[in-house]
Parts: C-alpha cells; sequence; structure tokens
C-alpha cells in the first residue's frame, strides 16, 4: 500500500478516536446529572451531528478512493494479460506436452501453417485436475502472433474446441451479467472490453458493472432483443474468465503476419 495512504488513514484513525473519546466523556457527564445545563446538550447533540456528516463525507470518499485503487488494479491485470488466450475443448492426457498439442492446434485447425514453437512463451492448464476438461492458458511472445490466432478462431467452429480472452474476475461478471440482460449473441469481448450488442443496433464498450447498469437502464427490455441480428453461434465462458468473440466477428487468417515488436 501507497505510504501516503497509509499515513493518511493513520491520521483519520487518530482523529476518530479522539473525536469519539471526546464525545463519550461529554455523553457519560450528561447522563450522570453532574450540573449539565442544557446548552450543553445543544452542544453535545450539534457536536454529533457535525461528526456524523464528517463520518458519512469520509467514507464517502473511502469508497471513491477505493473504487479508484480497484478500477486501476483491474486495468494493470487486463494489460498483463493481453498477450493470453484460453483454449477450451483440448482433450487432458496423461504425460501431455501442451506446447506441441497447441502448436498442432494452431498450424493445423487454424491453418496457420508458419506458426512456429518459439511463439509460445507459455502453455499450461488452469485450476486442478477434475472431471471436466480444463482450459489451456496460452500466452503468446507478442502480440501480433496472438492477434493472428484470435483472428483465426472461426476455423475451430464445429470442432469443439473453442478460443476466448483471459478477462478479469470483475470483467467476466460483467460479461456474465450483460449476457443475461443482452443474450448471449449481442455480447462478446475484444482486447479485454466487453463489447455489447444494443437493441438500437450500436456496439458499446464497457469494463465494469457501473457501466452495464447504466446501460441496462437505457435499454431495461432489452433481454433477447438482439438474439436474430445474425451473429452467428453463442460466445462461449469459463470459470476462468474467458469471453469469445461472435463467429462473425473476423476473417479467418492464413498467413501469418509479420511479427512486430
Amino acid at each position: 500500500m501507497d505510504s501516503k495512504l497509509v499515513h493518511s488513514m493513520a491520521e483519520l484513525e487518530k482523529l476518530f478516536s479522539s473525536r469519539m473519546n471526546d464525545y463519550e466523556d461529554k455523553l457519560q457527564r450528561a447522563t450522570a446529572g453532574t450540573g449539565t445545563t442544557h446548552s450543553d446538550l445543544t452542544s453535545l447533540s450539534k457536536d454529533f451531528c457535525d461528526f456524523k456528516s464528517f463520518v458519512y463525507k469520509t467514507l464517502t470518499h473511502f469508497k471513491t478512493q477505493i473504487e479508484s485503487l480497484s478500477l486501476s488494479l483491474d486495468s494493470h491485470e487486463t494489460y498483463m494479460r493481453r498477450k493470453v488466450l484460453l483454449f477450451h475443448g483440448i482433450p487432458e492426457k496423461s504425460g501431455e506436452k501442451l506446447s506441441d498439442t497447441i502448436l498442432h492446434t494452431i498450424t493445423k485447425q487454424l491453418k496457420i501453417e508458419d506458426f512456429k514453437l518459439e511463439y509460445l512463451n507459455v502453455c499450461h492448464r488452469l485450476g486442478t485436475p477434475q472431471a471436466k476438461t480444463r482450459p489451456v492458458l496460452v500466452r503468446f511472445g507478442i502480440m501480433e502472433h496472438r492477434r493472428t490466432v484470435w483472428d483465426a478462431k472461426t476455423t475451430l467452429k464445429g470442432s469443439g474446441i473453442t478460443i476466448s480472452e483471459f478477462l478479469t474476475k470483475s470483467r467476466h461478471q460483467v460479461f456474465v451479467a450483460a449476457r443475461k440482460h443482452f443474450s448471449i449473441n449481442s455480447c462478446w469481448s475484444a482486447e479485454g472490453k466487453i463489447v455489447v450488442l444494443t437493441p438500437d443496433k450500436t456496439r458499446r464498450k464497457i469494463t465494469t458493472m457501473g457501466e452495464l447498469h447504466s446501460l441496462i437502464a437505457l435499454f431495461p427490455t432489452a433481454a433477447g432483443a438482439a438474439t436474430s441480428i445474425g451473429h452467428g453461434s453463442a460466445a462461449s465462458t469459463s470459470s476462468a474468465g474467458g469471453a469469445t468473440l461472435p463467429n462473425t466477428a473476423t476473417p479467418k487468417a492464413k498467413v501469418l503476419r509479420k511479427a512486430r515488436r
């Protein structure tokens, strides 16, 4: 935690403690009937109202700061995941070499024939072994390689394998809630943002639940309204926070574009 924030918290704690002790002392004298006058009670009431207002304002300030900090951390985490994609539906095998499996999927099923093994930095499954097949997290060396694979994902249609972005927990929650209101075919993700196709056929990019609530307020009866607009198959999600683009999002990539660092 930032040293300035720690210092501010300590100062506020000291102030709260001092004011509360002062009020407690006045209350004890008022209830004990040791010569407390009406003016003392009036002053005490006013001080208490002022202090209560101060506490509410302070808590509101804390809430704003915490929300701002949370948004900053979420943006940073999203940035750190920018080169990552999740592959769903890859069968698990004992002693599997995921890098070779992913390379085969990219070159043979995605038809990106000149993709090389060294373009993959990390390949591993998410979570612990379970009955359900776990998604494979793939981190690419540079954005161009990741983008090429992402653009070619529609080639996997019907194969049982899907590719999604690795959304943060908070953005995945927004994505799920958006799909629930606006329908599956009207919501997808793009570079860490949730894209919502509203009933007026405009595309809105959102990242927070607050932005989603504002959008829902504009289209309160949007559920199912855009399911027949023609976006192909439904977007897929996973417990790891993945979200895919509709199948008509981009054309299939045949040749790997020149890598730019």
